[in-house]
């Protein structure tokens, strides 16, 4: 699967999480009067769309990579690192419109036009970071985290401003609130794909073996290669792999690999025994895993 091909997977994904949550949003609305109190209501509906979004976020990876077991993982993940996610963000936006709102924005006639939206707002830029952090943290990998949440603060910020005045723009309209879940779907996922092409430093090509013709891309930081479900390209099918085989680190300076746990690594048909440098076009064998290495 190329990188054009996953990201519009991560589009799709941010789609269908949010035309999923959106109903079930509804049904939680008609229950409000059960919830003890309106912050509770509050982190509860938060926390549904942080789930939804968490669990398609956390399948791309293994649906890309062709590890149906990575989907898994990256689901219960998901779903955990997006309920908090959604929850906290949800509390953020309402302790903003309590304190901006009440306060900074206080002379402003209609300030539920304004600061109440603009709160909210910034409780979905929340989630979305708390979801960029989430497969970093995963992979632990820092820089990946660090892109990952500003990706999500872009999405999240862009999607909640049209999420929450799709109402406001167009009240009465039974389509605004849908299409606006549907746009904080669509535009969170698109800061994720964004930051993503943005701090690509290369692309590695499989090119033998049952994942043939996949990509992965290579961020700043620390990119593992092995046979466990927790590296970050991840060879179950392949032979002769050990768990955290190679890693291949990024930054402004290009990339670089050495050995991890042991087992065949080769450059170029040479075996390489520290960590060296990589380049452009080099042809990596990892175990029976073939890879050739491409510019962004």
């Amino acid at each position: 699967m190329s990188l054009a091909a996953r990201r519009v997977i991560i589009l799709a994904a941010g789609i269908a999480a949010a035309l999923l949550a959106w109903p079930l949003s509804q049904i939680l609305l008609r229950g409000q009067e059960q919830f003890p109190s309106y912050l509770l209501f509050t982190m509860a509906s938060g926390a549904l769309f942080g789930a939804f979004f968490g669990l398609a976020f956390g399948s791309v990876d293994g649906i890309s990579g062709g590890v149906s077991a990575r989907k898994w993982v990256g689901l219960v993940s998901g779903a955990v690192f997006g309920i908090a996610a959604g929850a906290v963000g949800a509390l953020a936006g309402q302790a903003l419109y309590l304190l901006l709102g009440q306060s900074a924005i206080r002379a402003a006639r209609e300030s539920r036009f304004i600061g109440l939206p603009i709160a909210r707002a910034v409780g979905w830029a929340v989630m979305g970071v708390i979801l960029g952090l989430a497969e970093g943290f995963r992979l632990r990998s820092l820089k990946r985290a660090l892109i990952g949440a500003a990706g999500g603060f872009i999405g999240g910020i862009a999607g909640g401003l049209v999420l929450e005045y799709s109402t406001i723009v167009f009240p009465g309209s039974p389509a605004a609130r849908p299409a606006g879940s549907a746009a904080l779907g669509l535009l969170l996922a698109t800061g994720f794909a964004v930051m993503e092409r943005r701090f690509l430093l290369g692309t590695l090509v499989l090119i033998t073996g049952p994942l043939r013709g996949r990509e992965y891309p290579l961020p700043p930081g620390r990119t593992t290669v092995g046979s466990g479900l927790r590296d970050t390209i991840s060879l179950v099918p392949y032979g002769e792999v050990r768990e955290r085989h190679a890693v291949i680190y990024g930054d402004r300076g290009g990339l670089a690999i050495q050995p991890g746990e042991g087992g065949r690594l080769v450059v170029n048909e040479a075996r390489v025994q520290e960590r060296i440098a990589l380049k452009y076009d080099d042809v990596i064998d990892v175990g029976s895993a073939r890879f050739f290495l491409k510019s962004p």
